[in-house]
């Protein structure tokens, strides 16, 4: 059985990534390692919900004191097809599906050589593309990113759909009279071309002129409607007929209505190219950025479907290559062969046989993945398929020489957390790191008022990449407490009354989840309770329930109860009432 070298890869591609907003401390780039590195631990909404954050706050397109809509819109997609999958028979999870999607494909562009210059021939061209980051590696850690980690956030429409015609053959179906066939549902718009149009905010010609100048196509499109992009992508990079794909994407909702499908990568695509159209505007970033990072991000989104559906169908297209379309060709090959930890929710995915860990072995002429089922044997028909959807979808031996090699094997039973999420607002990145730096003086004042020892660098920014990402997952976990107990911690700017202290209840309850979460995370990683404290030997004597903890480390919790509204302020932030937020919104 293989090892599963993910950590390994992902510690080979943040080795030789830089990211520009780090100028010189790499706070960014280590505390977007740290993240993935413990989703890779311990696969929960909770891990996975952090690479989210950090990676949208790493490239957070919106106005100074804004909330960040991605996220929210981020939680909807988990909460929505978690609960409203009750009716349908095929539904999984694609929450956590996303982040692993987005770390494989990280894995491939760190080991295979071929991939690399791939994408680099295709984009990295500096002569006409001043654009693109200059640091090593962002460019494609950028669009990477918003391809992969976004590609699903249309699903919910697909939900929709699928419940409703489920529901209706359910209704139908009781007499059962098949003698008039199965209902059929689908979805009709009235003014689709809301969605169908980026809003001007500066003049569109002004906009508009360096891509429009700069492509001969540009004179059949409308470069402020996301079909229209999404049209000319696929002309220039497939060369299809413009006038062609253009006409078979304008009817394409009627394609779906007709032929009884909903396909969510063409809505995921269309999500971001209107939102990102908008934000570039407002934000004053460069027009060209958008029509070429933010698009090849949002068409390689709608082609991770599309692509076999209807390319190769209705086009005749070959397998892809990925010289042609390096970030499309990633996310089809990361999307399909993550089969992995994948919550089913649908009637009959919940009772599925599933694959519930992957071992990897990635180089330069080979992909090999090992599928490990969480009880139970997954079907050799399953590996048959995956084979022979790789060998028509993708020019694999482009780029792995020797092919691909897909086992399966079982493995004992894993538990795989959960949990939903409201769309509330959260702080800015830049507030949690500022939280961290704070917490982390906090307890160096706290050591030193005591007399006791201090094991850590004092300065925050000389801590150690895991200790700096721990304060930084404190801070974050901060506000996750403060909701369950009604509270919210947000910018100083935003809605709400701050709250000046917390009652000596909130105080008790806060401190009882902080003990308990600092007892999980001890336990995850290997620690156990003795009556004396071991650090060597992973031991310490306060892994015990809360009853039966001596008063003096219960004060110590309540103590950052306590200090949870001064951290706040110094951050820039403060913590206010949920219940009043709402009101407010």
């Amino acid at each position: 059985m293989k090892e599963n070298n993910m950590i390994e890869y992902v510690k080979n591609f943040f080795s030789e990534l830089q990211i520009a907003s780090d100028n010189v401390d790499s706070v960014r780039r280590e505390s977007l390692e740290q993240s993935i590195l413990l989703f890779l631990a311990d696969e929960t909404k909770d891990t996975a919900f952090d690479v989210y954050r950090i990676f949208f706050g790493t490239y957070r397109i919106v106005l100074e004191g804004s909330k960040n809509p991605f996220l929210d819109l981020l939680d909807v997609l988990s909460a929505y097809e978690e609960r409203a999958a009750t009716l349908i028979e095929k539904q999984r999870d694609h929450y956590i599906h996303s982040v692993n999607v987005f770390i494989l494909g990280i894995c491939i562009y760190a080991q295979n050589i071929r991939y690399r210059k791939s994408f680099q021939e295709a984009v990295l061209d500096d002569a006409n593309h001043t654009e693109n980051y200059e640091t090593d590696n962002e460019e494609f850690f950028f669009r990477w990113g918003l391809a992969s980690l976004f590609h699903d956030v249309g699903y919910p429409v697909e939900i929709i759909g699928r419940q409703i015609e489920s529901f209706l053959r359910f209704a139908t179906n009781a007499d059962h009279d098949k003698n008039m066939g199965e209902i059929k549902a689908h979805l009709e718009f009235e003014n689709f071309r809301r969605l169908n149009s980026i809003a001007e905010v500066i003049p569109k010609k002004e906009f508009i002129k360096e891509f429009y100048e700069q492509n001969n196509s540009s004179v059949y499109v409308d470069l402020l409607q996301p079909i229209d992009l999404l049209s000319q992508k696929i002309h220039i990079t497939l060369s299809i007929p413009i006038e062609d794909i253009k006409n078979k994407l304008d009817t394409f909702t009627e394609d779906m209505k007709k032929y009884g499908f909903i396909d969510h990568g063409f809505y995921s695509a269309m999500i971001v190219l209107k939102w990102y159209g908008y934000l570039t505007q407002i934000t004053g970033k460069s027009p060209m950025r958008f029509y070429t990072s933010i698009v090849d991000s949002a068409c390689a989104i709608l082609l991770h479907n599309y692509y076999r559906n209807v390319l190769q169908k209705q086009f005749s297209c070959g397998p892809l290559d990925a010289k042609k379309y390096p970030i499309a060709y990633l996310l089809m090959f990361c999307d399909e062969m993550q089969e992995w930890n994948r919550a089913g929710y649908g009637i009959i995915e919940k009772f599925r046989t599933q694959a519930a860990h992957a071992n990897l072995s990635i180089d330069n002429d080979m992909f090999e993945i090992t599928y490990l089922a969480e009880r139970g044997i997954l079907k050799q028909k399953f590996v048959e398929d995956k084979v022979k959807l790789f060998n028509g979808l993708l020019n694999i031996e482009e780029i792995f020489k020797g092919g691909l090699e897909i086992m399966c094997d079982t493995l004992d039973d894993v538990f795989i957390e959960a949990r939903s999420d409201q769309a509330i607002p959260r702080p800015l990145l830049e507030n949690m790191e500022l939280l961290a730096r704070e917490i982390h003086n906090d307890y160096i004042a706290d050591q030193k008022r005591i007399g006791a020892p201090i094991h850590v660098a004092e300065d925050f920014y000389k801590l150690d990449p895991s200790s700096r990402y721990s304060n930084l997952r404190q801070a974050m976990n901060i506000d996750k407490k403060l909701q369950k107990l009604g509270y919210a911690m947000v910018s100083q700017d935003f809605a709400g009354e701050a709250i000046q202290k917390l009652s000596s209840d909130v105080i008790e309850q806060y401190a009882i989840i902080e003990h308990e979460d600092w007892v999980n995370g001890k336990l995850k990683f290997g620690w156990r309770y003795a009556p004396v404290r071991d650090n060597s030997k992973r031991l310490h004597n306060c892994i015990l329930p809360w009853e039966k903890l001596p008063e003096d480390e219960r004060e110590k919790d309540r103590n950052a109860a306590r200090n949870v509204v001064d951290l706040a302020q110094l951050a820039n932030m403060k913590v206010v009432k949920l219940s009043l937020l709402e009101k407010d919104a």
